[in-house]
């Protein structure tokens, strides 16, 4: 088992009320495992996510990631543990402007202190993702799906045991979407990384192992993906 969440609830405090996000969250993820968590906009899937990856913590319950529980964890362990354990992949790709692809890849590297061959696997994966002529452009110079795929190889360029997809392909167009995901599930592969991923798109969702439906700040389905229960 590579995450567990238990009794989860995540409360923000309003002018004059408490806003419950996510009430009474359960479930396990075992190494290797592809999940999608899917559910309308409000129903609390991005901020299980940020929960999940150490960005956030709960109100109350217990998160536990590659073993190690990230609930009670100060910011600098949660940061020491994702630069270790963990890649993310975000929506609007979160790529610093100032800097190159390359040298964008290259920040989980430098962050863990690998500076011996850095450059080289930052090579390696922007070829895999289709952009070896890209290198030393900056994102301003790139297209949005391109931007995406520095997002997608920097992800990986740490080889998280568990890497966490914000809506991967929401800003995408269909043809792009469709490189990004089969370029993200082609390197999941090859990683044998966790992958949990946020998403409205159920076609998608479909290609994993295991969907789990959230409504209202709740789970209300757990089922792997050929429909049988596994709840």
């Amino acid at each position: 088992m590579i995450l567990e969440a238990k009794e989860i609830k995540k409360i923000y405090q309003g002018v004059n009320k408490e806003l419950t996000v996510l009430d009474n969250i359960n479930f396990q993820v075992e190494q290797g495992e592809i999940l999608s968590i899917v559910g309308p906009s409000g129903s609390g899937k991005t901020t299980l996510l940020g929960l999940c990856a150490g960005l956030d913590n709960p109100t109350s319950g217990v998160l536990t990631l590659a073993g190690e529980s990230i609930s009670q964890m100060t910011e600098n362990q949660k940061a020491d543990l994702r630069n270790r354990k963990v890649g993310f992949i975000f929506q609007n790709f979160q790529l610093l402007p100032t800097l190159t692809a390359l040298e964008n890849v290259m920040i989980p590297l430098e962050l863990q202190e690998r500076t011996e061959g850095a450059k080289a696997i930052a090579e390696d994966l922007l070829e895999r993702v289709g952009l070896s002529g890209r290198h030393n452009h900056y994102p301003s110079q790139l297209s949005g799906g391109e931007q995406q795929r520095v997002s997608l190889a920097r992800a990986f360029s740490n080889d998280p045991q568990i890497l966490f997809a914000d809506e991967p392909t929401g800003n995408l167009d269909e043809e792009t979407g469709l490189i990004v995901e089969n370029l993200l599930f082609e390197l999941n592969r090859e990683k044998q990384t966790t992958l949990i991923i946020v998403t409205h798109d159920l076609d998608l969702a479909n290609k994993t192992d295991r969907i789990i439906k959230l409504k209202g700040g709740r789970i209300i389905s757990d089922q792997n993906v050929n429909n049988a229960s596994i709840r």
